[in-house]
Parts: structure tokens; C-alpha cells; sequence
């Protein structure tokens, strides 16, 4: 199935090719450059987002958020090396996950 429909794209690009070719040099010009203009314009227009109005929802959380887990750090967990980078708060989350399920 997928050889057939392979030959009938590049059949119908060979026609095209061989449409293309038996017009005037001009009028090929005229025909890619409004083709590529009216892709550019479409593509200006999709960062247009004036026409787009998102709905969405506040969601609830339920329980004890893993943000405010993440809040409450030991001060065992931070690192006082000199070389040592500056975590995150998911990084910090993340590693206690990992310490949990270690023990």
C-alpha cells in the first residue's frame, strides 16, 4: 500500500514538473512568487493572535500540593560548596522523590 501511494505522488509530481516546464519563464516566476507570498503571508499570520481566544480553567488541587512539599527544604539538603550551582526547586523536588523511594 505504502509503494502504491508513493508512485501516485511522484506520478502526480513528475505531471506537475512537466506542467511547469512547458510554461514561459516569466510566467513561472509569477506563479512561485505567488505561491511563496501567499505561504509567507499566511505565516505572518499565524502570529497574529489577536483572533485567538483561548478558554481555559483554573484547575483545583486537592490534598497537599507537591509545590508546597517542595517549599519545605532541610537545610541538610543544600549544599554549602563553594562550586557547587544553585538548585532548582524541581531539581530539589525530583531528588527527594529519588531519596523516598531509595529508602
Amino acid at each position: 500500500m505504502k509503494t502504491d501511494i508513493k508512485h501516485k505522488v511522484k506520478r502526480l509530481i513528475q505531471k506537475v514538473d512537466q506542467q511547469d516546464k512547458g510554461l514561459s519563464q516569466h510566467r513561472r516566476k509569477v506563479k512561485w512568487i505567488a505561491i511563496l507570498g501567499t505561504l509567507f503571508t499566511l505565516y505572518l499570520l499565524s502570529f497574529m493572535k489577536s483572533h485567538l481566544r483561548m478558554a481555559h480553567q483554573v484547575m483545583k488541587i486537592t490534598g497537599k500540593s507537591i509545590v508546597s512539599d517542595s517549599l519545605e527544604v532541610d537545610s541538610t539538603q543544600l549544599s554549602n560548596s563553594p562550586y557547587s550551582m544553585p538548585v532548582d526547586s524541581f531539581e530539589q523536588l525530583l531528588n527527594q522523590h529519588i531519596h523516598e523511594n531509595a529508602d
